[in-house]
């Protein structure tokens, strides 16, 4: 069974979500999601990524945000 990309995606936003819960505990959880297919890992690591230029973003109270965006 394939998993369509978006739902990998929207899965992956979730996991990075969680984890960065400090009461997060589903190690386990995520580490058997990940092992399923190297699409997962591909899509969590760009997940992290957004979430950390995010939580930049929302954290500095003078963004850098291009004209139009």
């Amino acid at each position: 069974m394939t998993t369509h990309p978006s739902a990998i995606v929207e899965a992956a936003r979730l996991w990075a979500t969680r984890v960065a819960d400090p009461a997060f505990d589903d190690w386990d959880g995520l580490t058997e999601w990940l092992k399923t297919s190297p699409a997962h890992l591909a899509a969590y690591e760009a997940a992290v990524e957004t979430n950390e230029w995010a939580t930049g973003i929302l954290a500095d109270d003078n963004p850098e945000i291009a004209p139009g965006a």
